[in-house]
C-alpha cells in the first residue's frame, strides 16, 4: 500500500496507519516533530517514562584491564550510590502506580483534541475533502481510541496504547501537510496559546509537568536496577581475580 493512501484514506483503510507505523516513522517523527511534540506522552521522544529509560550506571568498558584496587574502590561507590537511591523513596509498586496514574491523566488532556479539530475546521474555514478527512480523525480519537484506552490497566497495556495514539495524531498532523496554507497556520497557532491548538499544547505542557515528576521517582529504581547490576558483574571480576 503507498505511504499517502495508508495516510489520507478515509474510513477503515485510515487504520492502517497503525498497522504501518514503522514503516511511516521516520518520515513522520522527523518532518514534524518540531510541531507535534506535546502530543506525546513523554514530551517528544518515544521512551516512554516509567517503561524506558537511559542508562546512568554502567561497568567501564576498560574493566579488564584495571587495577584490582580501582575495581575495589569502584564497587564500594557504587554501593554508596545504591544506599543513597533506596534511602527515603516510596516503593516500587507505589512509584509504579503513581507513574501510571500520571500518564492517564495526561491522556485525559490528549484526548481533548477531538474537541480541537472542529474548532480547527471552524477557524480555518476547511472545507471539502479535507473536512471529511479531519472528522474521520475526530471519529477515531472519539470511538477508536477512547475505546482501546478502555483496555489499558498498568503501564505495560499504557505502552502499546500510546503506540496507537501517537500513530494517528502524526498521520492527521501529515495530513495538514498537503495543504500548506493550513498547515502554515497551524505551526503559528501551536505556540499562540489564544488559539484552540494553542491552547491545547499549553494544556499539554501544564499536564506533562506531573508526568515528568513520576518519572523522577520511576528513575530512581531503574537506576537501582542498573547499580545492582554493575555490583554483580564488579563482584564476578573481583572473584575471578581471587582465583
Amino acid at each position: 500500500m503507498e505511504l499517502k493512501k495508508v495516510l489520507f484514506a478515509g474510513g477503515c483503510e485510515r487504520k492502517e496507519v497503525v498497522k504501518h507505523f514503522p514503516v511511516i516513522a521516520i518520515v513522520l517523527i522527523a518532518s514534524l516533530l518540531a510541531i507535534s511534540v506535546s502530543a506525546f506522552a513523554d514530551g517528544g521522544s518515544r521512551k516512554l517514562p516509567g517503561i524506558d529509560h537511559e542508562q546512568v550506571y554502567k561497568v567501564p568498558d576498560n574493566l579488564q584491564t584495571m587495577e584490582t584496587s580501582e575495581v575495589e574502590s569502584l564497587r564500594s561507590a557504587r554501593q554508596k550510590d545504591l544506599d543513597n537511591l533506596r534511602h527515603g523513596v516510596d516503593s516500587k509498586q507505589a512509584a509504579e502506580q503513581n507513574m501510571f496514574e500520571q500518564l492517564m491523566a495526561h491522556d485525559e488532556v490528549r484526548l481533548t483534541i477531538k474537541d480541537v479539530i472542529p474548532q480547527l475546521i471552524e477557524d480555518y474555514k476547511i472545507d471539502g475533502k479535507f473536512k471529511d478527512t479531519l472528522m474521520g480523525y475526530r471519529s477515531t480519537f472519539t470511538e477508536e481510541i477512547a475505546e482501546s484506552r478502555e483496555t489499558v490497566s498498568n503501564l505495560q497495556d499504557y505502552q502499546s496504547y500510546d503506540f496507537r495514539f501517537t500513530a494517528v495524531y502524526m498521520s492527521m498532523l501529515f495530513a495538514f501537510q498537503e495543504y500548506p496554507d493550513f498547515y502554515n497556520q497551524l505551526k503559528v497557532d501551536m505556540v499562540d496559546e489564544k488559539t484552540s491548538i494553542g491552547g491545547y499544547r499549553k494544556r499539554l505542557d501544564d499536564s506533562y509537568v506531573r508526568v515528568e515528576q513520576a518519572r523522577q521517582q520511576m528513575d530512581v529504581y531503574h537506576n537501582a536496577d542498573d547499580l545492582e547490576n554493575v555490583i554483580a558483574e564488579l563482584d564476578e571480576e573481583l572473584a575471578r581475580r581471587k582465583k
